[in-house]
């Protein structure tokens, strides 16, 4: 029998940081089990063929003394060969270099090292180098970087804390570069994108219905690349502010919106039906009352909320289907199951690859908690997002099920009594109602 969930760990206070549990040796290519202790330090690959930029790097952490374990190389070929010699937990690598540039080693690192955090420097002017490798890069620095943002960035994943208890887990989600999108919705996208008179809402309501393409676009929104005041978590505003010209490059340079799907049939689970459960929890969510500093993100937080199944589907087919199958002939949560069979579940997986992608912390609790909103942290007054998540997504299941049985109920009873808003759900079922796809969009 699996062990219950652990108490609640905080967004970047706990459930971001615990990316170290992905960081034990190694848990890849790079040798070790998964009962190994966990490293005394965190291991840090810089790769730059400035030698300048390297001896900064060097003086600025040493001045923070943040107690690394460091390595500086001057290329990819080098740095290849440094992972193959030992392990490493971060790779922080220049995108523009000779012989092989950052993209490319990243690719490398991915495929070969997947548990590897891959860090890329980019500024401004090397944009189209950066959208490159947008499949391969888990963060965006800018460069120059201020040394303490470094320290920051890297601190994020590499303070204690544990959310994927499984080794596959880890690597499935660090192999991750880019997620499936239905081919039809990725060949719409591309039609639009060649007509000269294409407007953003039109492109809009293409990717924000989307969850693979939603999550890579506020990825990058939220990256160095666009330097911009404030967090961005809509995706109306992510499309403006990415511009035409940008999308076009990530869709015929980039390739990041590919027409992609799981590569096995998994009985029980259905890749349309997925999009179109997520696509209306997102607008039931959008429909309820969340506090105004959280409500922008409520439709991305429940378009994504699902997001693990997307991964484990992709990454982890055989133990998502056995999964899917124990729920059904159990009657039982598949969230539980999944932490049974898998050691953890969909909710957690996408919520460390979301915190791995740089996206707001808000829609990181929200995806991670939906199941249990209870042990989410909330926002200001009312409702947390992962308790207006939790009960978008339960209404889009009772009400997408048109009376066929659905145990056990996919809303939290206790939660809702506790909370004090039982008596509001008929209201916001009522509510819920008018946004199915058989009545309005």
């Amino acid at each position: 029998m699996a062990k219950p969930f652990r108490q609640p760990m905080r967004v970047f206070g706990g459930i971001i940081e615990a990316l170290l549990e992905s960081m034990r040796p190694n848990l890849s290519s790079e040798g070790g089990s998964g009962g190994n202790p966990r490293p005394p330090t965190t291991r840090v690959l810089f790769v730059d063929d400035e030698p300048a930029v390297l001896d900064g790097l060097r003086r600025a952490l040493r001045a923070c003394n943040v107690g690394w374990d460091v390595a500086f190389v001057g290329g990819g070929a080098e740095a290849l060969r440094l992972l193959q010699a030992r392990p490493f937990d971060v790779i922080v690598s220049d995108l523009r270099m000779p012989e092989m540039d950052g993209g490319t080693l990243l690719e490398q690192v991915r495929t070969s090292y997947p548990g590897v955090i891959r860090i890329a420097l980019s500024g401004c002017v090397e944009r189209e180098a950066a959208l490159r490798s947008a499949g391969v890069v888990h963060q965006y620095l800018g460069k120059p970087c201020e040394p303490a943002k470094l320290v920051e960035c890297i601190g994020r994943f590499c303070d204690a804390g544990v959310i994927l208890p499984n080794e596959a887990a880890r690597r499935a989600v660090g192999a991750i570069g880019k997620l499936p999108s239905l081919p039809q919705t990725a060949l719409t996208l591309m039609d639009l994108l060649r007509r000269s008179d294409v407007t953003f809402a039109e492109v809009n309501a293409i990717i924000g219905n989307d969850v693979g393409m939603t999550a890579k676009v506020l990825q990058l929104v939220n990256s160095p690349l666009f330097p911009v005041c404030r967090e961005i978590t809509s995706m109306t505003a992510a499309v403006v502010l990415l511009g035409i010209d940008t999308l076009k490059e990530l869709v015929f340079l980039a390739e990041v919106f590919s027409a992609l799907a799981p590569q096995r049939t998994i009985d029980g689970f259905s890749f349309s039906d997925f999009q179109d459960h997520s696509a209306l929890t997102a607008r039931i969510a959008a429909g309820l009352p969340a506090p105004g500093s959280v409500l922008p993100a409520a439709r991305t937080a429940g378009l994504l909320h699902d997001i693990g199944k997307l991964v484990l589907a992709v990454r982890l087919p055989d133990q998502l289907g056995r999964s899917m199958a124990l729920a059904r002939e159990q009657r039982r949560p598949l969230f539980a199951v999944e932490l049974e069979v898998i050691g953890t579940s969909h909710a957690e997986v996408g919520a460390y690859l979301l915190g791995l992608w740089g996206l707001s912390p808000v829609i990181v609790d929200a995806v991670c908690y939906h199941h249990r909103p209870a042990d989410a942290e909330v926002v200001g007054t009312g409702l947390s997002m992962a308790g207006i998540i939790h009960i978008a997504d339960g209404l889009a299941l009772r009400l997408s099920s048109r009376g066929a049985s659905l145990p056990p109920d996919p809303l939290d009873q206790r939660y809702l009594s506790d909370a004090g808003i039982a008596d509001k759900l008929p209201d916001w079922t009522a509510e819920a109602e008018k946004v199915l796809p058989h009545r309005s969009l």
